[in-house]
């Protein structure tokens, strides 16, 4: 009977959701009713950091509570560290993912673990092979098609829009709202949900009832000035698309949450909403996202609502989506495994200081130039240590130190490493504790990771391309 009395969880991650793109956190130009009044119901915190600055770095810790080098970034989840969806499974929660649409969270990589039923990419778009040798035509195709996804994203994007289908590249959110809704009817014990959307990642298409000839011409007018240069217009125009998407998914949460309430499941289930990384529009080095470590990228999204959760608070103390799943556990009043790195965020929610105070840590690796790229190897690592006050970054290319005053530069515009040592000097202590916890956790785990993404899967380099990865 105890079971019975745990709550419904359900785990909503959005792809590339800044945290000022909602009305709740932040001025923006997106309007977002629905999710703001998921944050008057609920609890929203405004200062939640990712632990990494992509898909594949940050989600060991929202799904397994481990640090992105930890687990190794690309390589896939320890085999042997327990994650969310296997403890609320053993717990008895029947689980469930819905994950059609990004390519790096994939059973090859261990993100079917611990669910029923698992909806990735790869059932939506299976592996085709090469069916023998392509065309001529085809095959130059490919190699343009490649040429520019290494060489600039927005020239890849403005080539896609021209001679590809619109939206092709990943499931629209409200098929994937729909077959979680269609999920959720069929239970009748507690059970635990992830539904991932890519709705606001780029490459932004105009929406569909949005396709005019106006609309595409103004969406290749915004990659046309931006290949050549124009950035500031650029940036108006792709924040302008970006912002659409953004309403455009705040629907999709509005009808999903519709469709829970008209099932009875609105006062007994924990929602929790949340985005893997934000997005870049040249505040620093580029746009979209990749290995850096500024808060564009790094502040992210938080609501929790539900049994347990105060309703209409703000948190506004900076907590990690390392935390996320001990929190999930806690809520459930389940045991948190011993392989979790991450805090429950609970008592944060109540008031206490003392895990705002605690340094975030977020890292990720790259190639060189901050750029990453699948089939090259990374070389370097970046870390950030960040406080309530200040950050400081490490990048071993070169290597670079930045120093940043969070309170009067939260736009992380003036480096001051050389004129506040003192305070990098400190910083730089907790990092270096940081490097050496993440180089012994990380031994324990050496050959228990999932697989890489398959370098030399022809298949698999044409879907990341697609999405701006190759």
């Amino acid at each position: 009977m105890a079971l019975l009395r745990r709550p419904n969880i359900i785990l909503i991650t959005v792809d590339s959701l800044r945290a000022d793109a909602l009305g709740c956190v932040g001025a923006s130009s997106a309007q977002t009713p629905h999710l703001d009044e998921l944050s008057r119901s609920g609890l929203v915190f405004s200062e939640a950091i990712a632990n990494g600055p992509r898909t594949q770095a940050s989600f060991p810790s929202i799904l397994c509570s481990l640090y992105p080098l930890v687990a190794g970034e690309r390589e896939g989840l320890p085999a042997s560290a327990t994650t969310l969806g296997e403890a609320l499974q053993r717990a008895g929660y029947r689980t469930a993912a819905f994950n059609p649409s990004n390519p790096f969270l994939t059973r090859e990589t261990g993100y079917d673990r611990g669910f029923d039923l698992f909806v990735d990419f790869w059932d939506v778009h299976p592996r085709h092979g090469t069916g023998g040798r392509p065309s001529r035509l085809r095959s130059l195709r490919r190699r343009m098609h490649d040429a520019l996804g290494r060489r600039d994203l927005g020239a890849l994007m403005l080539y896609q829009a021209a001679l590809q289908a619109e939206g092709g590249q990943y499931l629209s959110g409200e098929v994937i709202a729909e077959q979680g809704l269609a999920w959720v009817r069929e239970q009748d014990r507690p059970f635990f949900l992830w539904l991932h959307f890519m709705d606001v990642h780029f490459p932004y298409t105009p929406l569909p009832g949005q396709r005019s000839w106006r609309d595409r011409a103004r969406y290749l007018a915004a990659l046309g000035v931006m290949v050549a240069g124009h950035r500031r217009r650029a940036r108006r125009e792709l924040r302008w698309l970006y912002d659409r998407r953004v309403e455009a998914m705040d629907a999709i949460a509005g009808r999903f949450f519709h469709g829970l309430h008209r099932e009875g499941l609105g006062q007994g289930t924990v929602v929790v909403l949340t985005a893997d990384h934000g997005e870049r529009f040249w505040e620093h080095r580029g746009w979209a996202h990749g290995p850096d470590v500024y808060d564009e990228l790094l502040r992210v999204p938080l609501i929790l609502r539900g049994p347990g959760i105060p309703a209409g608070g703000e948190v506004a103390e900076q907590v990690a989506l390392i935390g996320l799943a001990p929190t999930i556990l806690e809520l459930a009043e389940l045991p948190v495994p011993e392989s979790f790195q991450g805090q429950s965020l609970l008592p944060a929610m109540v008031g206490d200081r003392e895990i705002a105070e605690a340094p975030v840590f977020a890292e990720a690796t790259h190639s060189g130039g901050r750029s990453s790229r699948v089939g090259i190897q990374d070389r370097f690592r970046i870390m950030a240590c960040r406080t309530p006050s200040w950050k400081l970054i490490a990048d071993e290319e070169g290597p670079r130190e930045e120093l940043y005053d969070l309170v009067h530069d939260p736009g992380e515009r003036q480096d001051l490493i050389a004129e506040r040592r003192d305070v990098a000097d400190g910083l730089r202590r907790l990092l270096r504790e940081h490097e050496e916890l993440v180089r012994r956790v990380a031994a324990t785990y050496e050959g228990d990771r999932g697989e890489r993404i398959a370098d030399g899967d022809e298949d698999v380099r044409r879907r990341l391309a697609a999405l701006g990865y190759l």
